[in-house]
Order: C-alpha cells, then structure tokens, then sequence
C-alpha cells in the first residue's frame, strides 16, 4: 500500500514550476524554497526545482530559449564557458515587475549531465 501511495505521489508532481514546463523526459532531483534579493531582482519568495536529463545541452537549451510566457518579456540571456561545460541563463519577468522567472541550464561534460534549474519568485 505505500508503494502504490508513493507511485501515485510521483505521478501527481507537476511538469512545470509555474507557466515554464520541465524538459520532456528530464527527472526532478530536488526543490527548495527561500525568500530574498536574488538574480538581480526584488525581495521576493522563490521556489525551485532542479532537474537532470541526459539529452544534448544544444537540445535543451534550444527548448528554454523558444519557452514563451505570454505578456512576459526576457529581461536577461546569456551563455557562458565554464571548465566542465556551458551555462545558458536566461531571466523573465511578468509587466509589472512582480513575479519572475530564472531558468538556467548546465552542460557537465564529465558526467554527461545536463542540470537545468528552474525559479520562479513572487515579489513581496
């Protein structure tokens, strides 16, 4: 009985953090919330969740580049070089400045990961 409990527990998890979706097939490893200035924005609430996928890093970030919010704007992109990899980031922000979106894709080469971590905050 707690396995069938767990199994629909697993099965009732969101496949999204809000209005951005989870990469298709990518496993969820772990949330977290907190409240503060963070990514440059406002005191705010944040959740996140952390996935991992081991699909090309060009392949998922292509699918957060193309990821539309309507009536939202993309404040902030960028991608940079690390030692194990590449890191896309790209921010979002609702008109009025009060919920926020921070999705960042990490390529590990080493272990052939792709980390994706998605935010969302709600100002205070």
């Amino acid at each position: 009985m707690v396995v069938a409990a767990l199994a629909v527990a697993a099965c009732s998890r969101p496949a999204s953090l809000g209005a951005v979706p989870h990469y298709p097939g990518a496993t969820r490893v772990g949330t977290t919330t907190f409240t503060g200035e963070s990514y440059g924005f406002p005191a705010a609430a944040w959740e996140q969740v952390e996935l991992r996928t081991q699909a090309p890093y060009p392949q998922v970030r292509e699918f957060y580049q193309r990821a539309r919010v309507p009536g939202w704007t993309s404040t902030f992109e960028s991608e940079v070089p690390k030692s194990d990899g590449r890191v896309f980031s790209r921010y979002l922000a609702d008109s009025r400045r009060r919920t926020f979106y921070v999705i960042t894709v990490e390529e590990r080469t080493r272990s052939g990961d792709v980390v994706i971590l998605l935010r969302r905050g709600v100002a205070r």
